[in-house]
């Protein structure tokens, strides 16, 4: 990999120094211990078991279905193998089924504090987090190897969040806690030190130039607020705006307000560009910046908070400013938004606009604290019809999601998506879908149980037709209908 240039202001330039003596002296070693580990990490991974009563992951006014939820769960189990559909999974599940632990949990400071004897512990996570661990080589600089510079450190905070649960001399994924720690700072170290930037100081999203894709905010700047968060660091803290900062300030789309999917007119800049205002591209700008947003606010520290005051009320306007134009733009097929957002020659996306519906419903919840700009009121009237046009009737009992872009090409529709599971399918999609679930729980949660009003038609749209459902509902009345026309029961 090219060192980052040696360019840009001086506290750019120093930041990386700051923020890895910092750590040193801190010790991200000395964190809270744990009993051992629960006996599931013998397995990489488990599916989640039927939700009980009193489980956290879904409200009584979901619309997702047992079968749907499990069959999404499977799906990302099996599927989820690259290092952001990983990263992306874990999110997910925390935030779905371990709620005290995401930085979106208001009324528990587990989340910043994990003591030893979290409950219930997260086991699912710790089982993928000791996969991950065993499969890496001594000394590698990602967690996961891949030519994204940023896509490995999405895993980062649950690489963080196990080594609350070691012990001295407890192992997780053959390492032992020190090694831990050691895997998590090579992962700072080569993001600061080890990867290309802007001459500004953006880091760059891929390892072999400088290229800005606006996935890079669901990956780097979570981890560097949530490691900063755990380990007292506000050089880390500040990192993560600062980088949120940069990069709108180079994928901003000043006509619309949303932010292009790749910019590579840079020095050193190369690879590929694409100036579209992509659906999902838009989704990790905002919910990535709620992530990092969520940290400062619920902070269990009063001078954390305050003191990260206006880096809240910025951000908290730039996701404002994400939502409210994305939902502003045409409605596709089956009440979805379409690919690229102003684009409506493309087609239509459950992925995208499910990552958007859940940053909106996060902003409004968010929106609760001091100066944090909420999502206007039809941007948050849009996400509830976007939640009803992608739950149920989007979602088989596989855990299927469709239609959705192609996560490997992200101009093109996924092609051969078969409702069993046996045909493509999109992990991304999947996680998108859980994490509107947990979101819209979320959100229902803190206005005492009651659902967001729309008067959106979430099941249909321009040139869209009737959803599942309502096709469904009109073939059984028809076949009803015939049915007493034969036996003479109707004229």
């Amino acid at each position: 990999m090219r060192p980052c240039a040696e360019r840009g202001s001086a506290l750019l330039l120093l930041l990386p120094v700051v923020v890895l003596a910092a750590l040193s002296s801190l010790g991200v070693a000395a964190l809270p211990q744990r009993p051992p580990l629960h006996a599931a990490l013998d397995a990489p991974h488990r599916t989640l078991s039927k939700r009980a009563s009193d489980d956290p992951r879904l409200s009584d006014v979901s619309r997702l279905e047992d079968d749907q939820l499990e069959g999404l769960l499977t799906l990302l189990n099996r599927t989820a193998t690259k290092s952001w559909e990983i990263g992306t999974h874990l999110t997910a599940l925390v935030e779905l089924s371990y709620p005290d632990l995401s930085p979106f949990s208001s009324s528990s400071s587990s989340w910043a504090r994990p003591s030893p004897d979290v409950s219930p512990p997260p086991t699912e996570v710790l089982a993928a987090v000791a996969s991950i661990l065993a499969s890496q080589p001594a000394g590698q600089a990602q967690l996961v190897p891949d030519g994204s510079a940023a896509d490995p450190a999405s895993v980062g905070p649950y690489v963080v969040l196990a080594n609350f649960t070691l012990a001295e001399g407890e192992q997780i994924g053959g390492k032992s806690k020190d090694e831990v720690v050691s895997a998590v700072e090579r992962q700072v170290e080569v993001l600061l030190r080890g990867t290309p930037r802007t001459q500004d100081g953006a880091i760059s999203h891929r390892t072999e130039d400088v290229e800005l894709w606006s996935d890079f905010m669901y990956m780097v700047p979570p981890f560097f607020a949530y490691l900063g968060a755990l380990t007292s660091n506000t050089s880390l803290l500040t990192a993560a705006y600062t980088q949120c900062e940069l990069y709108r300030s180079h994928l901003r789309d000043e006509r619309t307000g949303l932010w292009r999917h790749i910019n590579n007119q840079f020095e050193g800049g190369g690879g590929m560009a694409d100036d579209g205002l992509w659906a999902t591209g838009n989704g990790w700008a905002a919910a990535g910046m709620a992530r990092v947003l969520a940290t400062y606010v619920n902070h269990p520290d009063s001078d954390v908070v305050a003191e990260f005051a206006s880096q809240s009320s910025e951000l908290s306007r730039w996701i404002a400013e994400i939502v409210n134009a994305a939902w502003a733009q045409p409605r596709a097929k089956y009440g979805l938004r379409y690919n690229y957002l102003n684009d409506t020659s493309s087609f239509a996306d459950a992925s995208g606009t499910a990552l958007l519906a859940a940053a909106t419903f996060r902003l409004s919840v968010l929106s609760i604290a001091d100066s944090v700009t909420a999502p206007s009121t039809d941007a948050l009237d849009a996400a509830e019809g976007a939640y009803r046009a992608v739950v149920p009737s989007r979602v088989s009992s596989a855990g299927v999601v469709s239609p959705v872009v192609d996560p490997m090409s992200f101009s093109d529709p996924l092609d051969d998506a078969r409702a069993d599971g046996s045909g493509q399918s999109s992990p991304e999609a999947a996680a998108f879908v859980l994490l509107l679930e947990a979101a819209r729980r979320d959100w229902v949660e803190s206005n005492g149980g009651v659902e967001p009003q729309t008067t959106a038609q979430g099941d249909s749209g321009s040139g869209g037709g009737p959803s599942a459902g309502a096709r469904s509902a009109g073939a059984l009345c028809a076949a009803v209908v015939a049915g007493l026309l034969a036996v003479g029961l109707v004229a």
